[in-house]
């Protein structure tokens, strides 16, 4: 039987080195006995044993028993203990089947004691980390016989544990020779009590297994590749990475956001914490990538752009249509593209998108180009030189005064209030110049946009300039006039192909669209008939820039 020679009856192990005498030796007390009882009914045959506080298993070998007694009780639940005066504490824990009594006393309060109650155990389980050079820990409790191991990640379970009372948890090598570290617990009666002792590091899993050697980078949720020769389509590249059991240690972070990103061969983890939370990481699940294709609206003066994620070191190039193919991104969780050029010139387009598993999404080209919640820096209005006037006046250094909140929108919009000469030459319009750039519309979709009015309004898209006027050489394609209704705001949609000048130039087959759809400057909204006029939620289908 194990410890069989180890633990004797402390009865008589300690006669040997004079702990304990016989009943009535000098300088000793003896107790009249102790009864154990379980829910008022005497423990019979309880199992009993006693060790020093800081005792612990004497062979590395499982043992799920809290104690191999090491005499037990009478049928009455009756046993006599003979005890010495002493200064060092004993620890006393007598079971009976799924209900036990541990605690630790002097020799003075054993001699004085008369009965225990034994109360359900509980089970403590949790995580600690593996020493190196050990495949496991061993896992037991100081003053008793139950023994343990972990598993490859650390994890442990002790089913059995005497509750009531602070107990002191030991962790040693696989070896057995040397503890490396402890911690104290105290269960309820039948609670279960979960310990993370892991100290640092975090597991990389995909679907419960550890993810050996998994590549890892912490970034800043705003970083972006510094340079466009250093073109990959590799998720991330970094020198971290995880162990042979799928374990990773990161530095401290300073207090903000950060992306963590984990990869391994077509698996990948992603998403944005606070360095707070990743300090309390013990675990990230990796899953199947999936692909993104998208497209973006490039610059007259460009061939081609630069595609990256924030937060990521990927970085993949345009086609000559501004079409990019992202091979494989992590799901689950939003990422945030940007575009720049090949100096790394930033391009005013961001597109937010979340990656499904396992698929190739398209992300299908649209953007919000206006909605009048923000800024304005792009925007003015004008007018005709034959006295024609708008509200806000052109005068004006921007056209914020036109912007008013609209309780049917739920929105800010922009009003526009304005008086036409009496010429049919007359106009007043807003407008915005697109990003200080020339760009290339090709491949516009529609322009959709909210509008309300007592007049018409005509969408124009340019290329005008100072000297293209003087030379007469500025590239026009305008709608035709569409009727707005006063009381209600209404949905408008214009397609190239009603981007022409006007009715006569259609019926000669002239497209002005074609012409000005590769250089265009500004985006106008012209106004004639009335007196008012709102615009909201201008949206480019087709397009991102």
């Amino acid at each position: 039987m194990k410890k069989a020679f180890i633990f004797l009856p402390w009865v008589f192990l300690l006669l040997s080195c004079g702990m304990f005498e016989t009943a009535g030796g000098p300088g000793s007390e003896t107790t009249n006995g102790i009864v154990a009882y379980v829910d008022g009914a005497p423990a019979a045959f309880a199992g009993v044993a006693l060790r020093r506080v800081d005792q612990k298993a004497s062979l590395a070998a499982l043992e799920n028993s809290v104690i191999q007694p090491d005499f037990f009780a009478d049928s009455n639940g009756r046993f006599i203990l003979d005890t010495v005066s002493s200064d060092e504490e004993i620890r006393m824990t007598v079971v009976s089947g799924g209900s036990a009594f541990s605690r630790t006393f002097s020799a003075k309060e054993l001699s004085k004691l008369d009965t225990i109650e034994l109360t359900a155990t509980g089970s403590v389980s949790g995580a600690v980390d593996i020493p190196k050079g050990s495949e496991y820990a061993w896992v037991g409790v100081y003053g008793m016989d139950v023994l343990v191991k972990t598993d490859a990640e650390g994890k442990f379970a002790l089913p059995t544990v005497p509750s009531g009372d602070s107990l002191k948890l030991y962790f040693a090598e696989e070896s057995y020779d040397s503890v490396f570290d402890s911690h104290k617990v105290e269960v309820e009666p039948y609670g279960v009590q979960t310990l993370n002792l892991r100290t640092e590091g975090i597991v990389a899993v995909s679907k419960g297994k550890p993810v050996p050697f998994a590549t890892v980078a912490v970034r800043k949720v705003d970083q972006m590749v510094e340079d466009s020769s250093f073109k990959t389509s590799s998720i991330i590249v970094s020198e971290i990475r995880a162990d042979s059991n799928g374990r990773f240690v990161l530095d401290s972070l300073k207090k903000g956001d950060y992306r963590l990103t984990v990869v391994d061969n077509g698996i990948a983890y992603s998403k944005v914490l606070s360095n707070k939370e990743i300090e309390k990481l013990d675990t990230v699940e990796l899953s199947a990538t999936g692909s993104l294709v998208g497209r973006v609206t490039l610059r007259s003066d460009m061939m081609y752009a630069y595609v990256g994620v924030y937060g990521m070191d990927v970085l993949v190039k345009t086609d000559f249509n501004g079409s990019y193919v992202f091979p494989a991104l992590p799901v689950g969780d939003s990422v945030e593209l940007y575009f720049v050029t090949k100096k790394m010139e930033k391009l005013p387009v961001e597109v937010k998108t979340v990656v499904d598993e396992n698929t190739a999404d398209f992300h299908a080209p649209s953007m919000t180009f206006e909605n009048f919640e923000d800024s304005f820096d792009y925007w003015y209005t004008a007018t005709d030189s034959l006295g024609s006037f708008i509200i806000p006046n052109p005068k004006d250094s921007s056209i914020k005064k036109g912007v008013e909140y609209d309780s049917t929108r739920k929105s800010n919009v922009f009003h526009g209030q304005y008086w036409l000469w009496n010429s049919s030459y007359a106009w007043v319009l807003v407008g915005t110049n697109l990003r200080d750039h020339v760009w290339n519309l090709s491949l516009l979709d529609s322009i959709v946009f909210y509008a309300k009015g007592d007049g018409q309004i005509r969408v124009a898209v340019e290329n005008w300039d100072k000297v293209s006027e003087e030379l007469g050489m500025n590239l026009k394609a305008a709608s035709e006039w569409i009727d707005l209704d006063s009381t209600k705001w209404q949905r408008y949609v214009i397609e190239p192909s009603d981007l022409i000048m006007n009715a006569l130039d259609n019926a000669d087959g002239l497209k002005p669209w074609t012409y000005v759809r590769g250089w265009v400057k500004q985006l106008n909204f012209f106004a004639q008939g009335g007196s008012n006029f709102y615009i909201d939620d201008i949206k480019l289908y087709g397009v991102l820039f």
